[in-house]
């Protein structure tokens, strides 16, 4: 391989590089204002259902409600407002965003190998403590409350069924545009294998060109 060709190699490689993580940077940006989680409730008494959305700083829909009608089973209120780890969401959004830098302007293999697994790290994480949460509600049953039911654990994702009611939780964009901007980091070794070829692919491309035609 000529130097010419040397370095050609090389700023592809780089450009790939600088590429994905500038695609990453941009979702974990537009990550950081959508909702992490969804759960919508169901009853005959409610053909419309009632619905939350939990973001970083806030929880929209129709909480009041939902936590009125818990308060009859002696659950404590859906305060996810109040969970301290919310409170560092932009924290994490700022810490996904220097792993997608580190993938860039590190050259140690290792390094971006702990940078990429830590933005996969997000939505699993994200997802288990929101798990955590659940089950502690649905464990901390008032045992005074109007209506008694054993205690229980509400599905993170999935459907989850208490006398006539059926929640459905789901994972909400933030989560899957973080999943996103990890398979994209993730995807970056590849890509640049694919358009930065490597000598031996260069030398069989050339030796390929330079055969005689047949006549």
């Amino acid at each position: 391989m000529s130097r010419q060709q040397n370095v050609e190699r090389h700023r592809r490689h780089v450009l790939v590089r600088l590429g994905t993580a500038l695609a990453a940077v941009a979702l974990l940006l537009v990550a950081a204002g959508l909702p992490l989680w969804h759960a919508k409730f169901s009853a005959p008494q409610y053909p419309q259902g009632l619905a939350i959305s939990v973001y970083g700083n806030t929880v929209k829909g129709d909480l009041g409600e939902i936590n009125e009608l818990s308060h009859y089973i002696g659950m404590p209120p859906f305060d996810f407002v109040g969970m301290p780890e919310l409170s560092l969401w932009p924290y994490v959004i700022a810490l996904a965003i220097a792993a997608a830098v580190a993938t860039v302007v590190t050259r140690r293999r290792w390094v971006q190998w702990i940078a990429r697994a830590g933005v996969w790290l997000i939505p699993v994480g994200a997802l288990v403590d929101i798990q955590f949460r659940l089950w502690q509600v649905g464990h901390s049953l008032d045992p005074t409350s109007p209506i008694r039911v054993e205690p229980f654990t509400p599905l993170v994702v999935g459907p989850t069924t208490l006398m006539n009611f059926t929640v459905f939780a789901t994972p909400g964009m933030s989560l899957l545009l973080i999943a996103l901007a990890a398979a994209v980091l993730s995807s970056a070794p590849y890509l640049a294998r694919r358009l930065s070829p490597g000598p031996a692919a260069v030398a069989g491309a050339e030796l390929a060109d330079a055969k005689p035609q047949a006549p």
